[in-house]
């Protein structure tokens, strides 16, 4: 029986927050800090980010400024200067970034904005990219302060430049193979 409320306790679970509006945005970071928790449990960062795309009439403003709640110091989508990042609302009604989901966004070509989902196995929807080199020094800096720990280039650069989408072509340079529109990204999260 125990067994069984426990079940129901999860399921319960589980559809709210599953059933919480998702409001998602392209945008460009202008700044994430750590900021002072209400809850040990979790780390919190106060997020300000300019709106570049939304996906959401409800999004109005051209700039965010949002929470995100971990329980480790990796913020890993300040990384990134542009990310699809994902907001719920909390019981007061602001937008917050609870999980940390994010897409990245790596170029703006032709008007339309493009990323990748490392997760994803299948390249079908992704376009080839032609001869567009990207400097990211400034990026792997950062990721070395998201892993305090001492983290060669060689790791960060897998990390958040994988080979399926990237090939690297200098110490602080890789070109991009593969990227798939913001708008497909979105629909497939």
């Amino acid at each position: 029986m125990k067994k069984l409320i426990i079940f129901f306790m999860f399921l319960v679970i589980h559809l709210v927050y599953s059933q919480s509006k998702i409001y998602a945005f392209v945008g460009k970071k202008i700044s994430v800090e750590r900021v002072d928790s209400e809850n040990t449990f979790y780390l919190k960062y106060k997020n300000v980010y300019k709106v570049e795309q939304a996906f959401d009439d409800e999004l109005k403003s051209d700039t965010l400024t949002f929470n995100s709640y971990t329980h480790m110091n990796q913020i890993q989508y300040s990384v990134y200067d542009y990310a699809i990042i994902y907001l719920v609302k909390n019981e007061t009604g602001k937008l917050i970034h609870k999980r940390t989901y994010y897409t990245p966004i790596i170029l703006k070509q032709n008007d339309k904005w493009y990323g990748f989902d490392a997760s994803e196995e299948n390249l079908d929807e992704y376009q080839k990219i032609e001869q567009k080199e990207l400097h990211i020094r400034k990026n792997l800096k950062i990721g070395r302060l998201v892993f305090q720990e001492k983290i060669k280039n060689k790791w960060l650069l897998k990390t958040f430049y994988p080979e399926k989408f990237f090939t690297k072509t200098g110490r602080n340079k890789v070109k991009i193979k593969y990227l798939k529109p913001a708008e497909k990204l979105y629909q497939s999260n």
